[in-house]
């Protein structure tokens, strides 16, 4: 096991983990580092037997308890026309399909079985099974808007848990389903931090760090986290935090303000589908037996579209009679591929249409006025919604006010940060006179508006 390689990609690096399961995931790593002591933000602190126990506590799921059967490296069952691929463990970035019983699941690993499954001709929808706290920030966009452009139907079920990384992708699914008991949420970001400087001075040893460039070290293990690096990692989540919610809220048709108030809380059964971030509750089984009713009604595979009759040249050259087996088979074929055709031209032309509107609801929103630059910025440059781009402009200040164009250019370059890697968190602002974060402008945005 490479520890040290997993030590640098957990620690000083945004994750989308539900906190308790992140005291387990730190918990397992802490005895093989001598980490005296795991502290967690609400002030609850593990000494190393802690951490052992804790650790000790979690079992990896071995045995799909749909099918029953092994699921390590095993291949997605299909069932009535239906592949069924879970999505188990933690999540991680770029290392293959990892098979559920290391306890992880990779990113590109779940993404090659969607494909699989999207060209698989027995394959009419995809069912994706949630069993997971979430994981690394790294691949869960792009995953997110495969799930959300595959050509089938995909639904998501929450078995037990999607949370945080989990919580993203579920919420990208054509229709999101969970069981009375299971749980989906915890829409935020979080980040450990290792201080090292105790242990060494005790052990009388001291930590040189010959470095070029201000910040090549910081959140470096061999001192305290400085006040003014604490703030710049805090901005780095609460802008991470906003690309998630806003993400959710596109995938769900909600307000991103309404995902943004859930403040990073898990919602059990009935109480997610109060919030919006699931369609009903509804056992596995019933799932499975809705979602094949809905196939069966749609007589296809394509998203929202019905199966073509025969066409004059694949039709039965005897009118009553039954197609013979090559007939069905180029009848099946001719259909999909008009299906298929027609899905991509409609899609085209609602996402052409849907783009107009956005520009246009920016560019002529009265918050606009005085803010033109930004606001083309918003309207042309970026992928933020209209909602998201309106409420940020009636935070900067209108053409000709003091510090109006610096405001200007620091608001464009946050939401440029918003719209690639980098990230948001569970609350909390950057302090210490930084300047305000996206997050908290918007904040600040949606409380002027309601006074």
């Amino acid at each position: 096991m490479k520890y040290q390689h997993m030590m640098a990609r957990a620690l000083n690096s945004p994750l989308l983990l539900e906190p308790g399961y992140a005291r387990v995931f730190f918990s397992a790593l802490g005895p093989k580092f001598n980490i005296s002591e795991l502290a967690d933000t609400n002030g609850q602190v593990l000494d190393k037997g802690a951490q052992v126990q804790l650790a000790a506590s979690y079992l990896p799921r071995e045995i799909n308890p749909w099918t029953g059967a092994d699921v390590t490296d095993q291949t997605y069952p299909v069932v009535n026309g239906i592949a069924v691929i879970d999505i188990a463990g933690t999540l991680v970035h770029n290392g293959g399909y990892i098979g559920s019983k290391s306890g992880c699941m990779c990113y590109d690993g779940i993404h090659a079985q969607i494909v699989s499954a999207e060209g698989n001709p027995q394959v009419k929808g995809i069912m994706l099974r949630f069993h997971t706290p979430g994981g690394e920030v790294s691949g869960v966009q792009a995953l997110g808007k495969v799930i959300a452009a595959c050509s089938k139907p995909v639904w998501g079920h929450a078995s037990d848990m999607a949370a945080s990384a989990g919580c993203w992708l579920i919420s990208a699914c054509d229709k999101v389903l969970l069981t009375q008991t299971a749980e989906i949420g915890s829409i935020g970001v979080l980040m450990g931090h290792c201080d090292y400087s105790q242990m060494l001075e005790a052990e009388g040893i001291k930590v040189t760090l010959i470095h070029a460039g201000a910040h090549k070290v910081d959140g470096n293990p061999y001192e305290p986290l400085p006040p003014e690096v604490l703030a710049e990692f805090q901005a780095d989540l609460d802008d991470l935090r906003n690309l998630f919610a806003t993400s959710v809220a596109t995938f769900r048709g909600i307000e991103t303000s309404r995902v943004l108030a859930t403040e990073a809380r898990m919602y059990r059964g009935q109480a997610a589908v109060d919030e919006g971030l699931a369609d009903k509750v509804m056992s596995f089984d019933d799932a499975m037996a809705s979602f094949s009713a809905t196939l069966a009604k749609q007589g296809g595979s394509t998203k929202g579209k019905t199966m073509s009759t025969p066409t004059a040249s694949n039709a039965s050259p005897n009118p009553g009679e039954a197609l013979t087996t090559e007939q069905q088979a180029s009848a099946v074929s001719a259909a999909r591929a008009e299906g298929h055709a027609a899905g991509v031209t409609e899609g085209t032309v609602k996402g052409a249409a849907d783009e107009r509107a956005r520009i246009s609801a920016i560019l002529t929103h009265e918050n606009a006025t005085g803010r033109e630059a930004t606001a083309r910025e918003f309207a042309l440059n970026t992928d933020m919604t209209a909602d998201s781009a309106i409420k940020i402009l009636a935070t900067v200040p209108v053409s000709g006010a003091p510090g109006a164009a610096a405001a200007a250019a620091s608001a464009a370059a946050l939401a440029g940060m918003a719209s690639t890697t980098i990230v948001g968190s569970e609350g909390g602002g950057s302090g210490n006179g930084a300047q305000p974060t996206l997050a908290q402008r918007n904040a600040a945005a949606l409380a002027s508006q309601k006074r």
